[in-house]
């Protein structure tokens, strides 16, 4: 290859892709700032979930709590009207009362034990879980900053690459710019600017014709890839 124009056009190339490089890392980072930010929201809900749960069987103990001293005031009202009562089938009917209340007390008290080992495990394995999901939590927002930081130089990056492409076009003629751009609005991804070897283009990998491969020789023309249109030189 010795067309000077060519040779131009591969080094706006070169700038143009290294200028999408930088434009797709940066179209990449809000999405992956929501990812992060999502799986923030998601372990924070995993959290106040695991908190009310337990939360729900300290409820839950509290009213147990709350029924066996219903119960045991209850038993110490019937053994007051016991000491009362004059009749003996009155007395019994206040002793059945108070057997049945302690038999209920005695499941209670059973219901309090497994309530309260049930928390004592339930915090455990909540505490455990909790440290492990804040540590996470610290590191997805650790990751955050390091992207709006990424986000940062890569702003800085991309006005240095644009001014860089700016320079590299202002070299090329106008007629091999306007190829250039044609080419580049068709194929949509690199290269748009191509060698050939071994009669294939290097864009598309395909075989051009006998004409095309010939004529890439030629100086001061440009020529295209018959199968995908890229501009093509030997």
């Amino acid at each position: 290859m010795s067309d000077p124009q060519i040779e131009k056009l591969l080094i706006v190339q070169d700038r143009d892709v290294a200028l999408q490089k930088i434009e797709q890392e940066l179209a990449r980072i809000p999405q992956e700032r929501s990812a992060l930010e999502a799986h923030i929201t998601t372990e924070q809900a995993n959290i106040e979930a695991a908190s009310q749960a337990l939360k729900e069987k300290e409820v839950q103990r509290n009213e147990v709590d709350t029924e066996v001293k219903a119960k045991e005031s209850a038993i110490a009202r019937f053994l007051t009207q016991q000491l009362e009562v004059k009749k003996n089938d009155e007395y019994r009917a206040l002793t059945q009362q108070i057997e049945q209340n302690q038999s209920d007390i005695a499941e209670l008290e059973e219901r309090q034990i497994e309530l309260m080992l049930e928390i004592d495990g339930t915090r455990e394995t909540f505490e455990a879980e909790k440290a492990v999901i804040e540590a996470r939590i610290v590191e997805q927002k650790q990751e955050i900053l390091q992207l709006a930081e990424r986000e940062k130089n890569l702003k800085a990056s991309i006005n240095e690459a644009q001014a860089s492409v700016v320079a590299a076009r202002s070299t090329v003629d106008e007629s091999y710019l306007g190829h250039y751009d044609r080419v580049k609005k068709l194929c949509k991804r690199p290269p748009y600017v191509a060698p050939i070897e071994a009669h294939k283009c290097g864009g598309c990998h395909l075989r051009v014709s006998n004409e095309v491969s010939g004529n890439a020789h030629l100086d001061s023309e440009i020529h295209f890839c018959d199968q995908c249109a890229r501009i093509v030189y030997a």
